[in-house]
């Protein structure tokens, strides 16, 4: 999708998004530019000042803390339609933001985006609902560390990656979703062997199926 969007395809992005009116997106957009990045691309590193945010067109961005002693923590994932960068203020990024794949994104400044939203207050109540919606998924996150196994979490990870389907396409690649449930490769690679054997989920190709959703949210404990 966001590869290749025009400037009406852009324009309907963010109304969708946002759920603002399109006179909204129209001068939110004339703001905005259309970045481009490619896999493993690092859009901000920790540490770096940043003044800007990005509204997620296509793709996903990964969002990684890295330890005092080198240990990389993925803390979160964001895809379509959900925002990183600093609002409402230019900040030091505590966390490296890498690219999965490739990413689409609309970019503007933290300032810009204020001036919009102080003209239409629709813009910042749409924002406000993905800050939402963000902050409640990190949450979940941190919950599962708590009180789910380490498989418990790479079986929650592959229901969040399947969405409201049962296919994961393309299905990352098992170190990454080992990050992102917070755990070993090799407990990722041990957790998804046992599922496969038990009929659970199979590979296709690039692709993942599951077989059974009832069964693989019965082990997510």
């Amino acid at each position: 999708m966001g590869q290749n969007m025009d400037n009406e395809e852009c324009i309907a992005a963010l109304a969708a998004y946002l759920e603002c009116p399109t006179d909204a997106a129209e001068q939110l957009n004339a703001k905005m530019t259309l970045k481009k990045f490619t896999h493993k691309e690092i859009l901000l590193h920790q540490g770096d000042m940043n003044d800007q945010i990005w509204l997620i067109l296509d793709g996903n961005a990964q969002l990684q803390a890295i330890g005092f002693d080198g240990r990389v923590t993925l803390l979160t994932a964001q895809g379509a339609g959900e925002v990183i960068g600093a609002f409402p203020n230019a900040l030091q990024s505590n966390v490296d933001v890498k690219i999965y794949g490739h990413l689409s994104a609309l970019q503007i400044s933290a300032e810009n985006l204020k001036a919009i939203m102080d003209e239409y207050p629709s813009v910042g109540l749409g924002l406000s609902k993905i800050f939402g919606n963000q902050y409640h998924i990190i949450i979940n996150r941190l919950a599962m560390h708590v009180t789910l196994t380490a498989d418990g979490r790479v079986h929650a990870e592959l229901l969040r990656l399947a969405k409201d389907n049962d296919f994961i396409k393309p299905f990352p690649v098992i170190t990454a979703v080992g990050l992102m449930a917070q755990t070993s490769r090799e407990t990722a690679s041990r957790a998804i062997a046992k599922l496969r054997r038990r009929g659970i989920i199979e590979k296709n190709g690039q692709d993942l199926h599951i077989l059974s959703r009832t069964m693989l949210e019965d082990l997510v404990i």
